[in-house]
């Protein structure tokens, strides 16, 4: 117990974790809240209406929604109609329950008879016969209609998962790879317990502080979700909660949320361990990170792409992604078609992940327990690899050590992969009306002339006579004759002539103005918003935290600066030629997004009117500067390299500053990565915040603002005062 606490306690006693720990409570309040306050019905609707209900039967709430529903277009209620709508399904499924469990017995009747599901020996037939067995012990819940909203919200958010997941990261780091960091694993080996009993209470430390920290994020969410809508009555069946009317499990709704937070709670124990044993085998920091990094996303890419019918449905659900997706676990029976026989996936989830807690926690103490001391190995290996006689350069040999002993070309051909899987998700949204704008920006194409003025004239006045004809068959009670439809139909195109005729009005009077379909420049230069630029840009921090941060705490990590400093090139020139290797790493990483984003953006938008005044864009024609389109899309692309580099260089420094890798590997992330996984979670004023205006380059120009600059200027200025100190 005496190391167990000692584990707690040196965790505990980490200013970063403790840091990390606070902002994601902070957090993952501010996204509750603003998750909740942004749904389109209005929560005052919500109360209102179940405070009107609260006395009725289920019967007779659906009687009163069914009503309200009908009084819809009389405008006798203040209520947004949608609420009806969705309540009233909600209530519909609570009072006919036994209805729905009725239907699966009929189905398996009426399917089993199907020629296509009639075999015996395949997955579809066994799957069909074992459902309506698994809701025998069902058959007599009787649901009842209640608030849902807030369990729902309480327990179905993807950021709480994701803040969860990132407090693990930072548990396993300081937890498995502090010791090695700091030297003293070579001190703790040779001790009684400093080997299997070491990395058990180091396991049984980083499940409790899982345990806890799910209590504590989960309970804030059940909080946050009963101050907004209210939990209901915790004693009433799972099935009365929306969304899990086809669970097949007896029990309440308080149950639901004990066995909720104890497999959450083993779920991400799961990733621990698995994330544990990584660490303990790697060799280095960078490496446990980029395993890890390639494990988790092969995990959510099985999730993501496998169909639950597929053959490989095995890989969807018996996956460290999945079991982490506890509703979707107990909201309905399902089966893993496992060789063709069917399996419930409620207790092979739970089964599985003990299984892997169980056998990861026993390989992580074996491995850990045998292992030799990686310094005096890694001198071993030195001593007898064969040396070549040729001497190289100091250069040659930072890349080197880079890219080989820090795994710079492992990282950097993950992040490739990643940036293509970005490039392979790009989708171009369908929007009828941007269809119709492209029809006429591409007729219209070229420079604005008397002919331009003729066409939106002649089509202005042939929607007028359509609009006319139109009005008349509604006033003559012929709304719905053949000509009615025609014209409806022909009148479609007009919402995308009303853009091409706004932006011709606003741009006519402009030097060299140009017309052409600039959908892609918007998208591109942030008039739709930042989330292309932010989602490339999480994958750039990333890039170069985990390839800039081991350059220069790596050596410190074994005080190499009595080293370095006594070499003929000295201190500074080892400076050099690691800042030399950061600015290509910002280059590079710029380079692999804004070439492949821009070949997308080309596929699926095309570039025309490259050389037109940038005030031809819609939403840039007040832009103070005369600049030609590409003249303004490459100082984007210039000051968002130059920011990407200023970003990197900052990495640097902190690399510099740490005492190992794993430290400056957390600072980095904490700075340059977490502000941007916040403003992708939906905080849009993220945007302002530190590093991010700059590296986007779109909302510094799109939306400057003071608060761009301050948080920058803050931290310049603390470099500034604290190298000067050292001064003196």
């Amino acid at each position: 117990m005496r190391i167990f606490a000692t584990e707690i306690k040196k965790l505990f006693s980490s200013k970063i974790f403790i840091l990390v720990i606070i902002s994601a409570f902070i957090l993952n309040a501010y996204l509750m809240f603003r998750t909740s306050f942004s749904k389109e019905n209005s929560i005052s609707d919500y109360k209102k209406i179940y405070s009107e209900i609260k006395d009725m039967s289920d019967k007779e709430k659906l009687v009163y929604f069914d009503e309200r529903i009908n009084d819809s277009g009389k405008g006798i209620y203040f209520y947004n109609w949608n609420i009806f709508y969705e309540l009233a399904v909600e209530c519909d499924n609570i009072v006919n329950y036994q209805d729905f469990i009725d239907n699966i017995d009929l189905q398996k009747k009426s399917m089993t008879s199907v020629s296509i599901f009639s075999e015996p020996d395949t997955f579809n037939y066994r799957n069909i016969v074992r459902t309506p067995e698994a809701y025998d012990k069902v058959r007599d819940v009787v649901p009842v209609f209640s608030i849902s909203k807030g369990i729902n919200i309480a327990l179905d958010n993807s950021f709480s998962d994701v803040l969860c997941g990132i407090i693990i990261l930072f548990l396993v780091s300081s937890l498995m790879i502090t010791d090695r960091e700091q030297g003293i694993s070579k001190v703790i080996f040779p001790l009684k317990y400093g080997r299997s009993y070491l990395l058990f209470n180091k396991l049984l430390a980083l499940a409790l502080t899982v345990f806890l920290t799910i209590i504590l994020i989960y309970f804030e969410n059940l909080i946050i979700a009963s101050s907004i809508y209210g939990l209901g009555d915790l004693s009433r069946p799972i099935q009365s909660l929306n969304g899990f009317l086809g669970c097949n499990l007896k029990i309440s709704v308080a149950s639901y949320i004990v066995i909720y937070i104890l497999l959450k709670s083993a779920a991400l124990f799961s990733i621990g361990a698995v994330l544990s044993l990584i660490a303990v085998v790697t060799k280095n920091t960078v490496s446990f990170f980029s395993i890890s990094s390639a494990v988790i996303v092969s995990e959510g890419l099985l999730y993501t792409l496998i169909h639950p019918f597929s053959v490989y449905s095995i890989f969807r659900y018996i996956n460290l992604i999945a079991f982490t997706k506890t509703n979707e676990i107990f909201c309905n029976y399902k089966n893993i078609n496992v060789f063709n026989y069917p399996v419930a996936v409620i207790p092979s989830s739970v089964a599985a992940v003990i299984l892997i807690s169980v056998i990861t926690s026993l390989l992580t103490s074996l491995i850990y327990a045998k292992k030799r001391n990686l310094e005096f190995k890694r001198i071993e290996l030195k001593l007898n690899a064969v040396n070549e006689n040729r001497v190289h350069s100091a250069l040659y040999y930072t890349f080197y050590k880079s890219l080989f002993q820090q795994k710079g070309i492992l990282i950097t051909g993950i992040f490739i992969l990643l940036f293509g899987f970005l490039n392979f998700s790009f989708i171009k949204k369908y929007d009828v009306t941007d269809v119709y704008y492209q029809y006429y920006a591409n007729e219209l194409e070229g420079p604005i002339d008397l002919s331009t003025e003729k066409f939106i004239q002649k089509e202005e006045q042939h929607f007028a006579e359509l609009i006319k004809r139109y009005d008349e068959l509604i006033e003559s009670n012929a709304g719905f004759s053949a000509e009615a439809n025609d014209i409806s139909e022909k009148l479609a195109p007009e919402s995308g002539f009303k853009m091409i005729k706004e932006r011709y009005e606003s741009i006519k009077y402009t030097d060299n103005a140009q017309l052409f379909y600039d959908t892609g420049y918007k998208r591109m230069l942030g008039a739709f918003g930042y989330d292309d630029d932010m989602k490339y840009a999480l994958v750039v921090m990333l890039m170069c935290i985990f390839l800039i941060s081991p350059l220069i705490a790596n050596d410190n990590k074994y005080k190499m600066q009595s080293i370095i400093c006594s070499t003929t090139s000295g201190k500074k020139e080892y400076y050099k030629r690691n800042i030399f290797l950061t600015v290509l790493y910002g280059l590079i990483s710029s380079l692999i997004w804004l070439s492949g984003y821009s070949a997308m953006i080309y596929q699926y938008y095309k570039f025309k009117g490259f050389s037109a005044p940038i005030q031809c864009i819609t939403s840039f024609n007040s832009f103070p500067v005369y600049l030609k389109v590409w003249q303004y899309i490459a100082m984007i692309y210039i000051l968002r390299t130059a920011s990407i580099i200023v970003s990197s260089m900052i990495m640097l420094y902190i690399s510099c500053k740490s005492r190992n890798v794993t430290i400056a590997v957390l600072i980095n992330f904490a700075i340059f990565a977490i502000p941007v996984i916040i403003y992708l979670f939906g905080a849009d004023f993220m945007v302002n915040f530190g590093m991010n205006p700059w590296i986007s380059a779109n909302a510094v120009i799109n939306d400057f603002s003071v608060m761009q600059i301050f948080l920058p200027a803050i931290f310049v200025l603390y470099l500034i005062i604290n190298e000067r100190a050292k001064k003196f």
